[in-house]
């Protein structure tokens, strides 16, 4: 009796599984495709890249240590400010160090931010008393648009610029692979960020 009873149980749960295949299998591929799109789009959507010849500060947002170091310093370089600030916890120390190291002189830091929202509030309270004009932003490309619509709407009295820096010599040759963790999460940010700040 056991043994009918446990094959009844086994042969119900095998049957359903057959009928769901069909079900996780359109759901997988429809995932499946709007990943893909999300991750085609992803330069339209999530991209804002407007240049400054001139500004009072390049602003460079922690997170990723590397490509951002490397924009900004050669803003920095470029003329278009000679002032750098660092915008981030985690790793703003390091970053400093690093542009100390490609020859940037006069940056100042705050280390106490924790996402782009205190990025933008931190930001303001360090350099409002200066009353800078132009502001140019250097983050990561997926996150420009974000980072931009954050800054302009915490502290509207400035003109934002933006520069999105990314892996390979352009934007359409890196690897696209290495970011798609990245470009996916950004999605999910900027509906955080619609519902909790009203940024869009």
């Amino acid at each position: 009796m056991p043994k009918k009873f446990i094959s009844n149980v086994v042969k119900r749960i095998w049957q359903g599984l057959l009928h769901a295949l069909p079900i996780l299998g359109a759901a997988t591929l429809l995932c499946g495709l709007v990943i893909c799109l999300l991750l085609h789009e992803a330069t339209s959507w999530l991209r804002a890249e407007i240049p400054l010849d001139q500004a009072d500060w390049i602003v460079i947002l922690g997170g990723e240590s590397g490509q951002r170091v490397i924009g900004a310093a050669e803003a920095y370089h470029q003329g278009i400010s000679r002032q750098v600030f660092v915008s981030g916890s985690g790793d703003c120390d390091l970053i400093a160090r690093r542009l100390r190291m490609t020859g940037v002189s006069n940056i100042r830091s705050e280390c106490r931010s924790r996402n782009t929202y205190e990025n933008a509030v931190l930001t303001r309270q360090a350099l409002e008393s200066g009353n800078p004009q132009r502001i140019l932003l250097i983050t990561s490309w997926y996150h420009t648009k974000r980072a931009l619509h954050t800054f302009e709407k915490v502290w509207p009295d400035v003109t934002f610029g933006v520069h999105g820096v990314h892996p390979g010599m352009t934007l359409s040759n890196r690897f696209k692979i290495y970011e798609a963790g990245s470009i996916l999460a950004e999605y999910v940010k900027r509906g955080w960020y619609m519902f909790r700040y009203g940024i869009f």
